[in-house]
């Protein structure tokens, strides 16, 4: 092979890894404008969806609208492990500013 047709390969792979280069510049871009408050405002919302959705799934069982106990169960059940998921987290995140707030300055 030349050596004009190696520098032509060489310069499509320089701008293969420019393209790669860029492609994850954007994404970590994308990733980086996920915001805290943002995660954990959504994480209470599915939490409190799940809880409306069990609920609702008690009420018919016990209004008789529905026969699938199981169901009702299953969805009670994962509701109380996402509350409990929530408490968690929320300890864990007092835990965690109480010792940012005891770091002297």
């Amino acid at each position: 092979m030349s050596k004009v047709g190696e520098l032509s390969q060489i310069n499509q792979l320089v701008g293969l890894e420019r393209d790669q280069f860029k492609k994850i510049s954007k994404d970590q871009k994308e990733t980086a404008s996920v915001n805290f408050g943002d995660t954990i405002k959504n994480f209470l919302t599915a939490v409190n969806n799940s809880q409306k959705e069990a609920t609702e799934k008690v009420a018919d069982i016990i209004q008789g609208r529905s026969e699938n106990l199981a169901e009702a169960m299953v969805c009670l059940e994962e509701s109380h492990l996402s509350f409990q998921l929530m408490l968690e987290i929320r300890n864990k995140l007092v835990e965690s500013y109480n010792e940012i707030k005891r770091m002297p300055v």
